[in-house]
């Protein structure tokens, strides 16, 4: 007896197969720009006082610092020392910001790729591909 095939299901199976693919490809096709924004993303941010000035990369490192001639005045050393720490920390998280916007342009938000840099949780992304795979641990 010859196998029954199901043609809807075919043809949903590729217009799947052609939507993911078309994805992949976009992808591919932005992965060197995004790159190059990523390179040279720079996040510049100040003290509140504006003694303190930090420029941080995409992953949040320190690139350059800038200390105003009167935060030598202002501050004993280690409240400048304090609020060199502060100013970084806040520039990471808006480097940390920035990095996501910029992947979330390129990456599609279903990927969850782009949550996993704001928040840096990898079980949540992979319970979230579980749930879509239908997966349950055994």
């Amino acid at each position: 007896m010859p196998p029954t095939v199901d043609r809807d299901a075919n043809a949903a199976l590729r217009a799947r197969f052609d939507e993911v693919h078309a994805r992949y490809t976009h992808l591919r096709e932005n992965v060197g720009e995004l790159q190059r924004q990523l390179a040279g993303l720079e996040v510049s941010l100040a003290s509140p006082d504006g003694t303190v000035t930090v420029v941080v990369g995409a992953r949040g490192q320190l690139l350059r610092l800038k200390l105003h001639e009167r935060a030598y005045g202002a501050h004993r050393p280690d409240r400048l020392a304090e609020l060199i720490t502060q100013t970084t920390r806040k520039a990471e998280q808006a480097a940390a910001e920035a990095t996501a916007e910029l992947v979330a342009r390129a990456v599609p938000g279903e990927t969850g790729v782009p949550e996993l840099l704001r928040g840096g949780d990898l079980g949540a992304l992979l319970r979230r591909h579980d749930d879509t795979m239908g997966y349950q641990e055994a």
